[in-house]
C-alpha cells in the first residue's frame, strides 16, 4: 500500500513537471513513466476504480475556464494518464485468474461418486463437516443453497417452501433488506436475500465505506444493511431456543450473513454451525478477517462458480475463510497449510493468522451495469448433451445465477478429478 501510494504521488509530481513541456512528441517521455506509475499504483493500492474516478474528475476541471495555466494542463495530463493507468489495471483484472496462489486443485483421482442416499434436511444438518474435509462434498451445501432461494420468495410463498422441509420459519426485515429465521430443533438457519434488481438500498452504499468495530472493519454497506434486523433474528433465535446457527446467503445476502456470523459471535456468543455463502462479494478488512478467522475456522466456505463478477466486489474488501470453486473441469479450493503449533499428524487447515487474497477486485460502477443481468431471470448454458457450461473467459453474469450454482453442486457431487 505504501510503494503503491509512493508510486501515484510520484506520477503526479511527473505529471506537474510534464506541464512545462509543450505538447507534442517531446511531451511523450515524462508522460510514459507517470503511466506506468499510476498503473503500479492502481495495482499495488487495489484501488484502481476509485483512482479512474479521480482521473476522470481531474480530466473534466481541466476544462473550467477558472482554472488558469499551468493548473489546467496538470490537471488535464494527471487526469488522463491517472484514468487510463488505473483502467489498464480494471481490464487486466478481468482476465487474470480471479484467484491468487493461494490455491489448489482438489485431487481425485482416486475418488469415486459416492452413492446417493435420500436424507431429510434434519439428517443433512446433523451430518459432521468442515472445509478440512479432503472432499467438499458436502451434502448440506444443497439445503443451504434452496434456503438462499427461498430468501428471494414473498413471505407466504416462502413459508410453504419451508414447511415442504418439515421447518417453521419467520421473516425479517428492513427496508429492502429481507430474510427469513427458521427452526430445525435443536438448529436454527438464517437466510439473507441479495438485493433485487429494482431495490438498490445497498447498492448506493457499495462504494468505499467501512463500519469499525473492536475486533475490525466490515464494509459499511453490509453493516448497515444487516444491522436493522439484528434484534429480529436474536429475538427468533431465543424463541426457538436455538443451539447452533447456520448462516446463508446468495449474493449480497452472502455479505450479509458474514455480517450476521460476526453479530451472533461477537454480540451473543451462538454457536455457528455453519456458514454458507453462494457468489458472495468481499466483505472484510485484514483485522476482521484476522478476528473471524479463527471463530469460524472449518466451518465458513464461500462457493465461487468459476469467473462469478460479483465474489470480486468490492476492492480493497478481502475474502477470507475457504473457497471452493468450480472452474469448467476442475475443483479449487483454498490451499490449507499446518496449524500453527501442530504435530503435523492433525488434518490440514488454514491457519488463522495467514492472509489470503481469493478474488481479484471489482468496481462498483461495474456493479450498477451488472445488477440488472444478475437477478434477471435466465437458465445456465449447456452443451449439446445437457451438460452445463462455465463461461470462463469473460467474467458473465450468468456465473451468478443461482441455477448455475446448483448445477455447480452437482458438479462438485460426481466430478472424477484426472489430476
Amino acid at each position: 500500500m505504501i510503494v503503491g501510494t509512493l508510486c501515484i504521488m510520484a506520477a503526479a509530481v511527473l505529471c506537474h513537471r510534464s506541464a512545462s513541456i509543450p505538447s507534442g512528441n517531446a511531451s511523450f517521455f515524462p508522460q510514459f513513466p507517470a503511466f506506468v506509475l499510476f498503473a503500479t499504483g492502481a495495482y499495488l493500492t487495489e484501488m484502481s476504480p476509485y483512482i479512474v474516478g479521480i482521473g476522470v474528475i481531474l480530466f473534466a476541471l481541466s476544462f473550467l475556464r477558472v482554472i488558469g495555466e499551468p493548473f489546467a494542463t496538470t490537471f488535464f495530463r494527471t487526469g488522463y494518464l491517472s484514468f487510463s493507468g488505473a483502467l489498464l489495471i480494471v481490464v487486466v483484472n478481468l482476465f487474470l485468474n480471479p484467484t491468487n496462489d493461494d490455491t489448489e486443485n482438489e485431487d481425485r483421482s482416486d475418488w469415486k461418486t459416492p452413492v446417493v442416499i435420500e436424507k431429510t434436511p434434519q439428517e443433512l444438518l446433523a451430518i459432521e463437516w468442515s472445509t478440512y474435509d479432503q472432499n467438499c462434498t458436502w451434502p448440506v451445501a444443497k439445503l443451504m443453497l434452496e434456503l438462499s432461494d427461498i430468501a428471494y420468495d414473498a413471505p407466504v410463498d416462502a413459508k410453504k417452501r419451508i414447511q415442504k422441509f418439515g421447518f417453521v420459519s419467520e421473516s425479517i426485515n428492513a427496508g429492502a433488506m429481507q430474510g427469513y429465521v427458521i427452526d430445525a430443533g435443536d438448529d436454527a438457519i438464517v437466510t439473507l436475500r441479495g438485493t433485487e434488481a429494482h431495490e438498490y438500498d445497498i447498492l448506493q452504499d457499495l462504494r468505499f465505506l467501512q463500519s469499525r468495530s473492536e475486533q475490525g472493519s466490515m464494509h459499511g454497506g453490509f453493516v448497515t444493511g444487516y444491522n436493522p434486523m439484528h434484534e429480529q433474528v436474536v429475538k427468533l433465535l431465543a424463541q426457538y431456543d436455538t443451539k447452533r446457527v447456520w448462516i446463508t446467503g446468495h449474493s449480497l445476502g452472502g455479505g450479509l450473513a458474514i455480517v450476521c456470523a460476526h453479530r451472533l459471535l461477537s454480540d451473543d456468543k451462538y454457536s455457528i454451525a455453519g456458514v454458507m455463502t453462494f457468489g458472495q462479494p468481499k466483505v472484510v478488512r485484514n483485522d476482521m478477517a484476522n478476528n473471524l478467522g479463527p471463530q469460524l475456522d472449518g466451518k465458513y466456505v464461500f462457493f465461487v462458480n468459476d469467473m462469478d463478477p460479483v465474489t470480486r466486489l468490492v476492492p480493497p474488501y478481502q475474502h477470507f475463510g475457504h473457497m471452493v470453486r468450480w472452474t469448467d473441469s476442475s475443483i479449487e479450493r483454498s490451499k490449507r497449510v499446518v496449524l500453527f503449533g501442530s504435530s503435523g499428524d492433525e488434518p490440514v487447515g488454514q491457519s488463522p493468522n495467514t492472509e489470503t487474497g481469493y478474488v481479484e477486485g471489482m468496481s462498483d460502477e461495474e456493479l450498477d451495469m451488472l445488477i440488472d443481468e444478475l437477478e434477471a431471470p435466465e437458465q445456465p448454458m449447456t452443451d449439446a448433451n445437457g451438460n452445463p457450461v462455465v463461461k470462463g473467459f469473460l467474467p458473465s453474469s450468468s456465473d451468478h445465477k443461482l441455477a448455475s450454482y446448483r448445477e455447480m453442486l452437482e458438479r462438485l457431487q460426481t466430478h472424477v478429478s484426472s489430476h
